[in-house]
């Protein structure tokens, strides 16, 4: 994988990540979608393994250092870790699922977009809530989180089907290997 264009896109999906929640919050809610976890699945889809997991690791961690948490006595903390773990998982569950699906189909991004987003908001669920046990200074409802982090997985499908076709058009440029190679053909 070409870490340079992969860095570009980082950027800009981490430009919009930051941007757009304001204008995109579906009600007010904090139901926003992601443009980073498409950029992942679309790696996941086609990388190597640990390239596929250092993109993960680095993704999360731009997010986690981007998205302070709410204390209780008014202030933020920046937490590292939740979102990079989250993303790890969502990573891994999209490298076992990536050798039953049609790569190269816009649908197939969007829906691994959709789980992905869900499970990586379940980890930062509970990763946050376990931290809120023995850190009473956050002001965290782990229950106050479900809705709107399985409401924003599912408006990622919007961004995901919008990603997916300049990601596509750029899979020249990120130099992924040939993940299709031939079984039974002669190698020379």
């Amino acid at each position: 994988m070409n870490p340079f264009v992969f860095a570009i896109l980082a950027w800009v999906a981490l430009g919009l990540e930051i941007a757009l929640p304001p204008v995109l919050d579906a009600g007010g809610g904090g139901v926003t979608p992601s443009f980073m976890i498409p950029l992942l699945v679309f790696v996941a889809l086609h990388a190597d393994t640990r390239p596929t997991l250092w993109a993960a690791l680095i993704l999360g961690l731009l997010i986690d250092l981007t998205r302070p948490i709410a204390m209780i006595d008014g202030g933020a903390a920046i937490i590292p870790g939740p979102h990079a773990l989250g993303f790890l998982l969502a990573a891994w569950m999209t490298l076992s699922l990536r050798t039953m699906v049609i790569r190269r189909n816009p649908l197939t991004l969007v829906v691994l977009s959709v789980l992905a987003a869900t499970v990586s908001g379940l980890a930062v669920i509970l990763l946050i809530t376990l931290r809120g046990v023995w850190d009473g200074s956050l002001a965290w409802r782990g229950t106050g989180e479900l809705v709107p982090a399985v409401l924003s997985a599912l408006y990622t499908a919007l961004a995901a089907l919008l990603m997916s076709f300049p990601l596509f058009a750029l899979t020249p440029f990120f130099g992924f290997p040939n993940l299709h190679a031939a079984r039974f053909s002669r190698r020379e």
